[in-house]
């Protein structure tokens, strides 16, 4: 695993490190309290749906201020960085979806903005959610959305600015020198697991 400890502080001991992370699944989030567990869809402080019925993995910046999910959590500024080494994202062929690996150019880690909101009980945990826009040029041929993607420093401002300087943020286009490459379609199966998924594909 990656010394995230010496970038943004301890890794949650409870969330293993993984290649293959889907929807309701307990992930690591940063704050300014450090690292948590958190699941990967958000639960609005209005509701205790814990189902996943809802998709609140994804929130767009268009209307993360509006949107009745995500509206509190904004409002409260309760955001967090999420890390990795990229993000699988799938085009639309003939044959079928094919799955890319997205990363950065020297596979260094990435840092994905978020909003969360806190445990309430044992039976709703701390939850998140990956802010999204509209897709840079380099990659809207591959999904025409992809998640607001920071550097170390970056995300460090994204944690402490305020509100204003926070929508400011969000708005602008990611910089981050950054790849995408096909991977093996092991990678739909969220049962598969392992440093192999991102590896290249070979024709």
């Amino acid at each position: 695993m990656l010394d995230w400890s010496a970038l943004l502080g301890d890794w949650p001991e409870d969330v293993p490190e993984s290649h293959n992370i889907a929807p309701g699944q307990m992930i690591a989030g940063f704050t300014l309290d450090g690292g948590h567990a958190m699941r990967w869809g958000l639960i609005p402080g209005w509701s205790d749906d814990t189902s996943g019925k809802y998709s609140t993995f994804n929130a767009r910046i268009e209307t993360v201020a509006s949107k009745p999910a995500y509206r509190g959590a904004w409002r409260h500024a309760n955001r967090c960085l999420l890390p990795a080494l990229g993000y699988y994202e799938w085009q639309k062929q003939p044959a079928g979806k094919q799955p890319y690996f997205i990363c950065s150019d020297e596979k260094q880690p990435i840092l994905f903005a978020g909003l969360y909101e806190p445990a309430r009980n044992i039976e709703i945990p701390m939850s998140c959610t990956m802010l999204t826009c509209a897709a840079r040029e380099d990659l809207a041929s591959i999904h025409p959305r992809m998640p607001i993607m920071f550097t170390i420093e970056q995300g460090k401002d994204w944690l402490q600015m305020d509100l204003g300087q926070a929508a400011e943020m969000i708005r602008q286009v990611t910089e981050l020198p950054i790849q995408s490459y096909a991977v093996s379609t092991r990678v739909n199966n969220a049962s598969n697991e392992g440093p192999d998924l991102i590896v290249p594909l070979t024709s």
